[in-house]
């Protein structure tokens, strides 16, 4: 994350959890049924060339065509509202760094945040009753399920999750993520498009922010010292991936 969130979540001292269908995958929250129904109505609707359909069977591919698109737009529409209903903060679950998430996640001048899982969930069930404001509202906290989506209909009962915002195709595997999900089923439209999930005793959190491998001495020095200024909790450290970025340059200093 870059400057302006990191100091935004030290200062709101809470969470920040947009609603999933602000996310980048776009199937989010779909159910075990549909992900196989989305996939075969979508390669007739926008993979399939007409060109290619044999003329005795071209009337017949229209209509399943246009039956297809409705419903695509059926299954869109619930996945829409569901999506609408989830909120979560989506964390990397590992105790090593990966590169490859600075790259996807974080430029040069980019941070990590990084807290004890198990410290985390403790304090994320401590504040439910901080955040919960009626009984159509829960709090879930979990590790994603990949599953290989083409195939998942395959063996539909070990697909299934019990909560829709756990599962990701496996080309997603690579985030190894980690979940806090606040589920609001209260019937509204009128849906803000995030939530702030607020951490009770944040002053108490052990929390680590990382700095990004490729940043200079100069600008370390600098976002330690801004940083720690929030609390006793916040350490501020170099990556452990420095000397992959840095060796050379190190060595000129």
């Amino acid at each position: 994350m870059d400057e302006e969130k990191v100091t935004s979540f030290l200062k709101s001292k809470a969470l920040y959890m947009p609603a999933m269908y602000r996310f980048d995958d776009k199937l989010e929250g779909i159910s075990t049924y549909n992900i196989t129904e989305v996939r075969t109505a979508y390669d007739i609707c926008f993979v399939d060339d007409e060109k290619e359909i044999n003329p005795k069977m071209l009337a017949d591919w229209r209509v399943l065509k246009t039956k297809s698109k409705k419903k695509l737009s059926d299954i869109g529409h619930k996945l829409k509202l569901t999506q609408s209903a989830h909120y979560v903060s989506c964390w990397f679950n590992s105790d090593r760094e990966s590169d490859g998430m600075w790259r996807f996640y974080a430029r040069e001048n980019g941070f990590a945040v990084k807290i004890d899982r198990k410290v985390f969930q403790r304090t994320i069930k401590k504040s439910v009753e901080s955040n919960i404001n009626n009984k159509e509202q829960r709090v879930v906290v979990g590790r994603i399920k990949y599953q290989d989506y083409p195939r998942v209909i395959e063996n539909e009962q070990d697909n299934t999750v019990l909560y829709l915002a756990f599962r990701k195709d496996e080309s997603f595997a690579h985030e190894n993520e980690y979940r806090v999900v606040l589920i609001d089923t209260t019937n509204t439209e009128d849906r803000p498009g995030h939530l702030l999930y607020k951490l009770d005793n944040f002053d108490d959190l052990p929390i680590t922010i990382i700095i990004h491998p490729a940043m200079d001495e100069s600008l370390f020095r600098k976002y330690k010292k801004q940083f720690q200024l929030f609390g006793n909790n916040i350490t501020v450290r170099k990556s452990e991936l420095e000397p992959f970025y840095q060796f050379y340059d190190r060595l000129k200093d």
